[in-house]
C-alpha cells in the first residue's frame, strides 16, 4: 500500500473510532479496574456485615479509577483521561480523609 492510500484510509476513519493503540492501552486499563472492582465489592461486603466504615475501600476504588485514567493520559496525551484521573484522585483522597475521621 503506498502512501497516498494510507492516507485516504487514515482519512476515511470515524474520528471517534479507537485506533490499535488506543483498543490495546483501554483493555489493557481495564483488566485492572475489573480485579480491583471485585476486590472492593467482597471487601464492602465484609466491612458492611462487621458494620465497619467502608470509606476507605471506596477510596480504593476511586484510585483504581484515577490510575486507570492516569495510565491512558500517560500513553495517549488525551487531556479528557488527565482530568478524570485528577478528579478520581481528589475524591479518593476526600474518601480517605472521611475514613480517617470516622475510626479516629
Amino acid at each position: 500500500m503506498n502512501k497516498e492510500k494510507a492516507l485516504k484510509k487514515v482519512q476515511r476513519r470515524k474520528t471517534n473510532q479507537m485506533d490499535e493503540m488506543g483498543l490495546e492501552i483501554f483493555l489493557e486499563s481495564g483488566y485492572g479496574t475489573i480485579a480491583g472492582a471485585v476486590i472492593c465489592l467482597v471487601l464492602i461486603c465484609i466491612k458492611a456485615f462487621y458494620n465497619q466504615p467502608i470509606q476507605d475501600v471506596f477510596s480504593v476504588y476511586c484510585f483504581i479509577f484515577c490510575g486507570q485514567n492516569m495510565y491512558k493520559w500517560l500513553h495517549q496525551k488525551e487531556k479528557l483521561a488527565l482530568f478524570s484521573g485528577i478528579i478520581w484522585g481528589l475524591v479518593a483522597i476526600f474518601l480517605f480523609i472521611v475514613y480517617i475521621s470516622k475510626i479516629s
